[in-house]
Order: structure tokens, then C-alpha cells, then sequence
């Protein structure tokens, strides 16, 4: 078990007060928006711990991590390469494709994640944020 110290605690209590996809930067400033302000340092050090023990979980882009809760459902992800907008999503079939493709490899699935990138549907269409 980790020490919850009041910064890990922060970073916890605002992961998991939302369905965000959070960034490094952006917990560090949205805590400090909050009146409680943390080094980015830190940040990095308490996600890291966190998602270790965890915790929280993420998901890794080409240019950065985001980190949500861990108490969600399997679920993968689409990303918007426009507005940056991720979306969640679970799919039976494709859960079960990946399954089938691994057994066939004599693969022993322990985990995955699957990210997606495009436009989302207001991108596509022109209607940027």
C-alpha cells in the first residue's frame, strides 16, 4: 500500500471527480486553479506512483500520457486529431477478434488498449471546438 500524501491525494481526488482524460499539465493547473498548488515535478511523480499501485490508469499518446480513473470498465478509445476530443467506447466484436487473433499466435492476452485516431463528427463536418 502507498502513502497517500496530501499531493498524490490532490492528483487522486481530481482524477477521479471526473470522466476527463487528464494530462500532466493540466492537473497541475487546474490543482492550482483549486488553491492548491503543485509542481509539475511532483505531479509527474504522483501520477507515476499512483498509476503504479493502481490507482488510476492511462493511456499513452504520441506526444504525451492522459491518466483516468481505474474504476471504469474495460473500454478503448478514439481520439480526435483536430480538437483532441477522446472518446470512449467498448465493442463485444472487437474484443473478441483480438482474443481470436492472439489464440491463433498462441498469444496469452494480459491486457490492451486500443487507441484510435481521426476526426470526430463535428471535425469531420467542419465544426471545430
Amino acid at each position: 500500500m502507498i502513502k497517500l500524501t496530501a499531493q498524490r491525494q490532490a492528483i487522486l481526488d481530481m482524477i477521479n471527480a471526473s470522466d476527463r482524460h487528464w494530462d500532466a499539465d493540466e492537473l497541475a493547473r487546474s490543482l492550482s486553479d483549486n488553491g492548491q498548488p503543485i509542481g509539475i515535478a511532483t505531479v509527474y511523480r504522483g501520477l507515476a506512483t499512483l498509476e503504479a499501485a493502481g490507482l488510476i490508469e492511462s493511456i499513452q499518446l504520441a506526444d504525451k500520457k492522459r491518466y483516468e480513473r481505474a474504476d471504469k470498465a474495460h473500454h478503448d478509445h478514439m481520439i480526435c486529431t483536430v480538437c483532441g476530443d477522446i472518446e470512449e467506447f467498448a465493442h463485444a466484436k472487437i474484443e473478441s477478434l483480438q482474443l481470436s487473433v492472439a489464440a491463433e499466435k498462441g498469444f496469452t492476452v494480459t491486457g490492451h488498449q486500443l487507441v484510435m485516431f481521426g476526426l470526430c463528427e463535428r471535425c469531420s463536418q467542419g465544426e471545430q471546438k
